[in-house]
């Protein structure tokens, strides 16, 4: 591909995933895919709020954080803004397009389904796309392990959460 500027340019891509089986109703687990729900049970957790109507996540609600910057890209200056593009309690799913500073994009999914015996299944996915150079090299060998980190971070910290009532603390 080539940019404006006729520079040539290949775009790295990166992906991961983490499914979690949770003891709680699937309704409980995707109450808790709002960044406002998220200060109970993510350590650490802080964020701004762009726009929302209710207060709460919603289609189009857009609020930016940092620890996706610090932990899944290691560039602690990097402010990471969700746009929610699909908030379906019905079907319990959650998508957000995530735009990592002028470096990158990325595509956060969770779906969350009916399990056996009053449990859940959470799926979580991660997608990131460079954007220009400094994205390509945010994109190194760990990308891919520091993405899998996190969503597994963000599906035991919620079951954690929902099967003791505590939130799971980093340290």
């Amino acid at each position: 591909m080539t940019e404006a500027n006729g520079k040539n340019f290949s775009a790295a891509r990166v992906s991961a995933q983490f499914a979690i089986r949770i003891q709680a109703d699937p309704d409980a687990v995707f109450a808790l895919a709002c960044p406002k729900e998220e200060l109970k049970w993510i350590d650490q957790w802080q964020y701004e709020m762009i726009y929302s109507d209710s207060g709460k996540n919603e289609n189009n609600c857009i609020f930016k954080e940092k620890l996706s910057g610090l932990f899944v890209l290691n560039a602690p200056e990097i402010d990471t803004y969700w746009h929610t593009t699909l908030y379906d309690k019905q079907s319990r799913r959650f998508h957000a397009l995530l735009i990592y500073g002028n470096a990158g994009t990325g595509k956060f999914e969770l779906e969350i389904a009916d399990s056996d015996n009053g449990a859940s299944k959470a799926d979580w996915q991660l997608t990131f796309t460079a954007l220009n150079e400094q994205g390509n090299l945010l994109a190194d060998a760990d990308l891919k392990t520091r993405m899998t980190g996190m969503l597994q971070f963000l599906g035991e910290s919620a079951k954690h959460y929902l099967e003791t009532g505590n939130m799971l603390k980093t340290g």
